[in-house]
């Protein structure tokens, strides 16, 4: 009977003593800065979906969702906000341990439903050789434009709201005859408008909006693909879009410079940037081309 007693004691011991052995080793934590944009918000299952720029040494850039322990680091941040905070990890788990908004963005469309990682493309590596099929029914691709520089919108033509699409290429327009009007530039430059409506926007129907626009195709392509290759170029823009009501598209909107080497040199967020913003862009990667030569 002793015996028995003095095995079970023993086992007793073993068992609290790897018990504590598993809670040091979950308590053994490693932190790291974390910034980024928010882009979903689920409170009520304590998750914050964040579009995170690269954490040297542990993670590329990408968006997903984090863990939050505490509650009140949800107040007073909204999607669209840019945020820095502390990133905790120990053996077992993740989350975020504190949280500021540094600075207030516009509104995604995301929800952490939507998405659970996205490699997202950064400023100053090279872009993936997308291919589209432009106004004139004729196969491009980035690396036709390799040796200028290009900027490039996305839009659908049935858009009818002043600030999203329509904006883009009333800007556009601007930035053409902005830049066609500096000799300097010949031959630097080049537009591309790309359409994620493509069972609406054949070539046809994206020629003539870019003659409603005024475009010289000599220098502004009007194109689209796949939707599955546009998703994909749209993803790592951070570019979301859903079907919605009536045939529309809801969307937020991504607009972006590519160097003469075809690096991503610039991305603009928003409707808020101005046509002389993405101008002076493309003139200071001009600028670095001929520098460089």
């Amino acid at each position: 009977m002793r015996g028995t007693i003095l095995m079970i004691v023993l086992m007793l011991l073993v068992t609290v003593g790897c018990s504590r052995k598993e809670e040091g080793k979950q308590t053994e934590l490693v932190t790291f800065k974390l910034r980024g944009e928010v882009v979903g918000l689920s409170p009520e299952k304590g998750r914050m979906m964040i579009a995170h720029e690269e954490i040297p040494d542990y993670m590329q850039a990408m968006t997903m969702p984090f863990k939050i322990k505490d509650s009140t680091l949800f107040t007073g941040i909204e999607v669209g906000d840019t945020v820095e905070g502390t990133l905790a990890v120990s053996r077992t788990e993740s989350w975020i341990a504190s949280l500021v908004v540094v600075g207030k963005g516009e509104t995604a469309q995301l929800s952490a439903e939507d998405v659970l990682f996205r490699k997202l493309y950064k400023e100053g590596e090279p872009l993936p050789d997308y291919a589209f099929t432009n106004h004139e029914g004729k196969r491009i691709r980035f690396s036709d434009f390799r040796g200028k520089v290009l900027a490039f919108t996305f839009i659908y033509t049935r858009c009818p709201l002043p600030d999203f699409c329509i904006r883009m290429s009333d800007h556009f327009a601007k930035i053409q005859k902005a830049l066609k009007s500096d000799r300097n530039l010949g031959g630097t430059w080049h537009l591309l408008t790309i359409s994620f409506d493509p069972d609406f926007d054949t070539p046809a129907v994206l020629k003539k909006y870019g003659e409603n626009y005024g475009a010289d195709f000599g220098s502004w392509d009007f194109a689209t693909d796949d939707i599955r290759s546009i998703t994909t170029l749209a993803d790592g823009l951070n570019l979301t879009m859903e079907e919605d009501e009536g045939g529309l598209i809801a969307h937020n909107l991504r607009t972006a410079v590519l160097d003469a080497k075809g690096n991503l040199a610039k991305i603009f967020v928003g409707n808020e940037w101005t046509p002389d913003d993405v101008v002076q862009e493309m003139r200071k990667q001009v600028r670095a081309t001929v520098a460089s030569q």
